[in-house]
């Protein structure tokens, strides 16, 4: 049954005090004036043990009142410091007093000192969950439940901005406004993993859950695993191909030896010279196919024993520019006032660079400025797009796989050995259909390196 509440007395507790006093002197007071009236004591008398009853009594009521009130408002003093968060200050009067306050003393100052202790934990804990955060190389996002993150360290900034193509500030800004919604809908589930791709790029994550101040949270680790797929990728097919090469070599160098030996006899032979030319023109068909076969897999060697970058630092804009000049008109290069220092192998890299424009040339109409590139730096990331006027990407999961080509002359190995090189250095290649127009484009993203580097 509850009980109803109780009504404030109307008195505080100091008067209580003052009160209660007075009714433990009030009984004195009593058989002093009971003893005075029955001696019939003069007025003297009379005005003298009055004085001497009443007049310490409030000297008395406020001593008493000071005695037992100070204890409580410095304990009250000590609980508040602690309600407000400042768990610094204590109760010094335990050496003056003993007994029960004694006891109330070392018990708030025990509670302030764990809740000292706590803080202080959860501090140097904050502080080194932070510190882990910023520098560790995995992108983590905190999102709120309105899908609103609240925070984001670098990792994580760098890899909103290499997705997005702009420098971006991810705080207070939705998962949807950064292109990231997939983190919070690939998986509704704590502890949860998932995975997903867009536009060639493989991504993996976890997800966790937990509450703050009664508000949840979503916690988002974040990798983009597109470089070490593509690694994992690249070697089986090195692997393939060392063993294509090596079983190919053995079987064809003899075949093409013999042939061309027997082309020799054959002419030299006595015999009619129909057979003799049907001879040697089926000698020259092996051969001719025989040293096809040798050079196709001394390309795709090429792709599999592809040397270790020697790196510096060099001006991305003018390598850029001077790789477009090689296709003349055709190509068109964007002046831009941003020139980039990335940290490459100049050899390599302009290589790559060959590979791309020509193909993009080759899928272009040919006409003067059919192909643009424009170079761009922004957060931390250069920007390197080629882009054309061709009928686009018919099929974009074969892009990177080695021996696959959509040229009638074409080896395959381009596009594989271009992204090979670009990877190497610690960049990405993406290809993708224009949104404007027909077309392909070509985005390469470099981490930029110091200016005082460049070469």
């Amino acid at each position: 049954m509850t009980q109803p509440p109780r009504t404030p007395s109307r008195f505080s507790y100091e008067a209580t005090i003052v009160i209660r006093a007075a009714l433990c002197a009030l009984p004195a007071t009593v058989i002093a004036v009971a003893l005075l009236i029955h001696s019939d004591a003069n007025w003297e008398l009379w005005v003298t043990c009055l004085t001497l009853i009443l007049l310490p009594f409030p000297f008395m009521a406020w001593s008493l009142q000071n005695w037992i009130s100070s204890p409580l408002r410095v304990a009250a003093n000590v609980i508040s410091s602690i309600r407000e968060g400042d768990f610094t200050l204590r109760s010094r009067r335990i050496s003056e007093a003993s007994g029960t306050i004694v006891e109330l003393y070392e018990e708030i100052n025990a509670i302030a000192a764990l809740m000292e202790k706590s803080r202080l934990t959860s501090i140097e804990t904050q502080k080194v969950i932070d510190k882990i955060t910023a520098n560790i190389d995995v992108a983590t996002l905190i999102v709120r439940s309105d899908r609103v993150v609240s925070q984001a360290n670098e990792a994580a900034k760098r890899l909103i901005s290499s997705i997005n193509h702009w420098d971006s500030i991810p705080e207070l800004k939705t998962v949807d406004e950064l292109n990231i919604s997939f983190v919070l809908d690939q998986s509704s589930q704590d502890f949860s993993r998932f995975s997903f791709v867009d536009q060639n790029r493989r991504f993996e994550g976890r997800r966790g859950i937990f509450i703050l101040d009664g508000e949840r949270f979503d916690l988002i680790l974040l990798t983009d695993i597109t470089r070490a797929a593509s690694e994992q990728e690249r070697d089986s097919w090195k692997r393939l191909l060392r063993v294509l090469g090596h079983e190919l070599n053995n079987s064809i160098a003899p075949i093409s030896s013999l042939s061309s030996t027997l082309s020799k006899i054959t002419k030299t032979a006595e015999i009619d010279e129909e057979t003799k030319t049907d001879l040697l023109d089926g000698l020259e068909t092996i051969t001719n196919r025989s040293q096809n076969i040798i050079r196709f897999m001394a390309d795709y060697t090429r792709l599999a024993k592809l040397p270790e970058p020697e790196t510096v630092s060099v001006a991305l804009s003018p390598l850029f520019q001077k790789a477009c000049q090689l296709f003349g008109e055709t190509v068109h290069f964007a002046p831009s006032s941003s020139n980039p220092t990335v940290s490459i192998d100049p050899a390599q890299f302009e290589q790559a660079l060959i590979n791309l424009l020509k193909n993009a040339t080759e899928a272009s109409s040919g006409a003067p400025g059919s192909v643009t590139c424009s170079i761009e730096a922004i957060a931390g990331i250069s920007l390197l797009r080629i882009e054309d006027d061709g009928p686009g990407i018919s099929n974009p999961d074969n892009l990177f796989v080695p021996f696959y080509t959509t040229k009638a002359q074409g080896s395959g190995i381009g596009l594989a050995l271009s992204k090979q090189i670009i990877e190497a250095v610690g960049g990405t290649l993406t290809l993708a259909n224009r949104q404007d127009r027909s077309g392909c484009r070509v985005t390469i993203q470099l981490g930029i390196a110091p200016q005082a580097k460049a070469q």
